[in-house]
């Protein structure tokens, strides 16, 4: 069976909670990953299962978004790569990657 990728969207019907999904701890990928894994004598502990649905849109949302972002950054690229001076590159860099961090507090 073939499967056409598709992006991501937000359905009507999705909870307030689950569009507004925060950022999974790796803990919680890896526990999500070995149930959706074939491994059925490696499965996290049946309370994980709890909020299974949940968490699942929530890693799809933050691949999506990095993906998104990795497209931006590959396009900032690109355009830099072609840019004939500095000031077009630097322009383009920190528009692609915003300001500088903040120095640390010495």
């Amino acid at each position: 069976m073939q499967v056409k990728s598709a992006r991501l969207t937000a359905s009507p019907t999705m909870t307030d909670e689950m569009a507004h999904a925060r950022p999974l701890e790796d803990s919680r990928l890896d526990e999500m990953m070995r149930w959706h894994g074939t491994d059925e004598a490696n499965l996290p502990p049946a309370h994980t299962l709890q909020n299974l649905s949940r968490d699942t849109v929530s890693a799809l949302i933050e691949l999506q978004q990095a993906r998104e972002t990795i497209s931006q950054l590959r396009s900032a690229m690109g355009r830099a790569f072609w840019a004939t001076e500095f000031r077009d590159v630097h322009a383009i860099l920190l528009e692609a990657l915003g300001p500088p961090p903040d120095e640390p507090a010495s």
